[in-house]
């Protein structure tokens, strides 16, 4: 619930950003992609099987599939 400024559409699973800057992902979770972590953001985007978030501090966080290193982390 609530209300939305931001809404990005996935491979299965869609995201969007709340007015109050949390996250709130639905959809296809086979890769944790749905799994949005707490935390205040200023934007987002959901791609294949992960999704990315850009933190009001200014840092990027993702969550989903790791394969061939997407997520930027090894």
């Amino acid at each position: 619930g609530g209300q939305y400024s931001t809404i990005s559409a996935g491979g299965d699973h869609t995201c969007a950003l709340r007015t109050d800057n949390t996250i709130a992902c639905w959809g296809n979770n086979d890769s944790g992609q749905a799994d949005a972590p707490g935390g205040q953001y200023s934007d987002v985007s959901a791609g294949g099987w992960h999704s990315c978030g850009l933190g009001t501090d200014r840092t990027i966080v993702c969550w989903g599939t790791n394969s061939e290193l997407r997520l930027g982390v090894s």
